[in-house]
């Protein structure tokens, strides 16, 4: 038997990430990490590399799109979970499942098995 899919969260709001969190373990998912900024992932990406990245587009220290165009870098899918709506965030997040927050468990299941299931990972984005 495989082992779970490590999970990096990125997500400044402490009782979101625990809800996260929890969600994660309901449908196996391992929390590789948890971090409450832009800055603290890229920190942790030079040297780690994630299954898969829930990141939440609009953190504490600005938005999420380097942090994506790093994951896209590192062909590493990612889920976007926001208060946003979806056309902030631009052609970088298109291919990419976007939940609205609130969301409730099933969505983030569908669309951690979307990354999962991705057979093509991303190519770096240009």
């Amino acid at each position: 038997m495989g082992r779970n899919p490590r999970v990096m969260l990125v997500e400044d709001e402490p009782m979101i990430a625990l809800m996260v969190a929890d969600m994660l373990e309901a449908y196996d998912f391992d929390l590789a990490a948890m971090f409450r900024s832009n800055g603290e992932a890229f920190a942790w990406l030079a040297d780690h590399r994630p299954d898969i990245a829930i990141i939440d587009f609009g953190l504490a220290d600005g938005c999420a799109s380097a942090l994506a165009f790093r994951l896209r870098e590192q062909m590493t899918p990612f889920c976007v979970i926001s208060g946003f709506s979806r056309h902030v965030g631009g052609a970088l997040f298109d291919g990419v499942a976007w939940l609205d927050k609130p969301f409730g468990q099933e969505e983030l299941g569908l669309a951690l098995r979307a990354c999962v299931n991705s057979t093509a990972r991303f190519p770096a984005y240009v």
